[in-house]
């Protein structure tokens, strides 16, 4: 996801919030923990990290109706089993995501449940070690096709919704529920000499996820929240098509401030 794109998002929020008067700026950072998989065809590989997060949402509106734009980013690393097939130890394993998305959110005035639909855009960039190159040059491929490292790069467009209940009037909070679909697409490259880059077909998946949040106060608070994404890609158009599937859990746990 190109920086150009991002920051011309931040834009258009920042010049929306300058029109409304009821403006609201939320700065969130936290940790988690995730495990994410790849299997299919070219690779069975799992690996549970901690990534880190942070984001920023600029909301505005009045009454039963907002909208709001959501930049957020995070990344962790760990170590993948991808090799263990042949013996090998543990490598490398390093995960980032960045998703820019805007909706609209409805309110129920009377009862506090809300409802948000919303659209935008999503990257993912899972990079894979493969130091043991004895062990691959074992397996039969020749020095220019050896490589250190594997990148599994994906991008494509998500939309989807959700709802959220108020629990005790709100006093204690609220909890909520959102579902999303995703059109993506995926590269996967090596370093090898050779330089091994293919592109998939456009994959369609999607994603559910429970949350809770609970407020300190009217300008802090902190939410925790579950998401599981799962994803189908189909490199039909090289020598040798194959596929990859992608799935990943996670349970995030953020500190939030409003201003």
């Amino acid at each position: 996801m190109k920086k150009s794109l991002l920051m011309s998002g931040l834009c258009v929020a920042a010049a929306l919030m300058s029109q409304s008067a009821l403006a609201e700026v939320k700065i969130r950072a936290g940790a988690g923990s995730s495990t994410y998989e790849l299997s299919g065809d070219y690779i069975t590989a799992k690996s549970t990290y901690s990534p880190a997060t942070i984001g920023a949402t600029f909301s505005w509106g009045s009454g039963a109706t907002g909208g709001y734009v959501d930049l957020a980013y995070s990344g962790g690393t760990g170590t993948h089993d991808g090799w263990a097939y042949i013996g090998a130890p543990e490598q490398s394993f390093k995960r980032s995501d960045i998703a820019l998305t805007g909706g609209v959110v409805f309110l129920n005035q009377n009862n506090g449940i809300a409802g948000n639909v919303y659209v935008g855009l999503k990257g993912g960039s899972t990079t894979l070690g493969a130091n043991s190159a004895a062990l691959i040059t074992n397996l039969g491929y020749s020095a220019s096709t050896t490589w250190t490292e594997e990148k599994f790069d994906t991008a494509g467009i998500i939309f989807g919704g959700g709802v959220s209940f108020p629990i005790a009037g709100g006093r204690a909070g609220s909890a909520g529920v959102n579902l999303g679909i995703g059109i993506m697409s995926a590269t996967w490259k090596d370093n090898s000499v050779a330089g091994f880059d293919v592109k998939s077909n456009t994959a369609v998946g999607g994603s559910v996820g429970v949350n809770y949040t609970f407020p300190f106060s009217s300008h802090f608070g902190v939410t925790a929240d579950y998401k599981y994404q799962s994803y189908s890609y189909n490199f039909g158009d090289t020598a040798t098509p194959f596929t990859v599937d992608e799935k990943f859990s996670t349970l995030m746990g953020t500190l939030y401030v409003k201003f």
